[in-house]
């Protein structure tokens, strides 16, 4: 509360960096290899990049156990394919965080895999959702054969 205060009107200018700074940069440091942490921290820390999450989806909103999108070993790389709804600043971000489901055949909270994803990748569809007040910070997020090698982000769940 102290630092919203403090912060004041400058806090709408970090807004688009939230998400990244304290949710992918901590998950990154805490899972993610040397190299990977060298190659994203940085520009992530400098606001060069904005990241977003992938969670929520359309049939089971934030209950990751209703997840749906899929990541499927294809070789060296994964193919995701999904949906993703109400992903906030999807539409301005460069990287995501990315939650599959990477084993059907295992308990609903198990056989999760984490990713990061460039949302610039072939097959990342954005299509902002017109809000009430005209606005569109929302997204809806289509992931059609999106090929991704760097799974990291988080321990796979098995």
């Amino acid at each position: 509360m102290i630092w919203q205060q403090e912060e004041g009107a400058f806090g709408k200018l970090s807004g688009m960096f939230i998400i990244g700074h304290g949710m992918c940069g901590p998950t990154m440091m805490a899972f993610a290899s040397e190299d990977q942490k060298r190659k994203y921290l940085p520009p992530l820390a400098s606001g060069e990049k904005v990241w977003c999450q992938l969670f929520s989806e359309p049939a089971g909103g934030s209950d990751v156990a209703g997840l749906r999108t899929r990541a499927e070993k294809n070789g060296d790389d994964w193919i995701i394919n999904g949906q993703k709804i109400w992903t906030s600043g999807a539409h301005y971000s460069d990287y995501g965080i990315l939650l599959t489901r990477t084993d059907p055949n295992v308990a609903k909270h198990k056989g999760l895999t984490m990713f990061f994803l460039d949302m610039k990748s072939p097959g990342v569809e954005i299509k902002p959702i017109k809000q009430a007040n005209g606005q569109s910070d929302f997204n809806e997020v289509l992931l059609h054969r999106c090929e991704d090698s760097r799974r990291t982000a988080a321990r796979r769940r098995q």
